[in-house]
């Protein structure tokens, strides 16, 4: 197997575990938030869904983009391109849980 071909299959894997927790958070607060039309989002009001699913959604756009990007990398440039998948999957995963404790306070 190349490096390059498994530095690949290493950023899917990080992407799919980060996607995983987000979307795994946004479906419990959205049962924990049942009967609540706005819930707080980047310092104001939004609607339930849109603070709840925006970032996983953004996020899994931004993943199919880096799936692209990693599978056209070669050389050097492919263990750069799983450098920003990793730091990236773990970023938004991170702020994603921020933002979530956020909305689910009373």
């Amino acid at each position: 197997m190349s490096w390059t071909l498994f530095f690949a299959y290493a950023g899917d894997a990080l992407w799919v575990v980060a996607l995983a927790i987000m979307f795994a958070a946004s479906r419990q607060a959205w049962r924990r938030t049942e009967g609540r039309a706005r819930l707080p989002f980047l310092g104001g009001q939004a609607a339930r869904g849109l603070a709840l699913w925006l970032l996983p959604a953004a996020s899994l756009a931004a993943s199919l983009w880096l799936v692209l990007q990693a599978r056209q990398a070669a050389g050097d440039a492919a263990m750069i391109v799983f450098g920003v998948r990793a730091l990236s999957a773990s970023l938004l995963t991170l702020l994603h849980l921020r933002w979530l404790a956020a909305a689910l306070r009373p």
